[in-house]
């Protein structure tokens, strides 16, 4: 039986180490939901740090997709960002680590360098 979308939320966090130029960012999470087999709504939003000399020093990029988003919080300054994937579809974590690593990004083998969680609605 296929669960309905939006009856339960997976959420991914994963730490990066490198460091990527705004546009790279950007195709990178547009090659994250093409790798989970996601579809994306429009193009990624960018808020660049400080803002108003508040925040540390880096980007937020967010890309919303039909399933839910795909968020990179990324922090030049500790040459790396987080990325986070929030989707009511299941999707496989392998493909992200490929992805990373196919920009030249090194996933975190940390015990405290990833995370996964699911939430249910009902």
């Amino acid at each position: 039986m296929v669960e309905a979308l939006g009856a339960r939320m997976r959420s991914f966090g994963l730490v990066l180490h490198g460091q990527l130029t705004e546009k790279q960012w950007k195709e990178f999470l547009v090659a994250v939901c093409d790798a989970i087999g996601m579809y994306p709504v429009g193009e990624p939003a960018v808020w660049t740090y400080p803002l108003e000399g508040k925040g540390g020093i880096g980007q937020t990029l967010m890309l919303p997709i039909t399933e839910s988003f795909l968020v990179v919080d990324t922090w030049s300054d500790h040459d790396g960002a987080y990325l986070f994937v929030c989707s009511c579809r299941e999707f496989a974590i392998g493909v992200v680590f490929d992805s990373a690593e196919s920009f030249g990004l090194k996933p975190s083998a940390a015990e405290d360098g990833a995370f996964f969680h699911q939430l249910r609605l009902k």
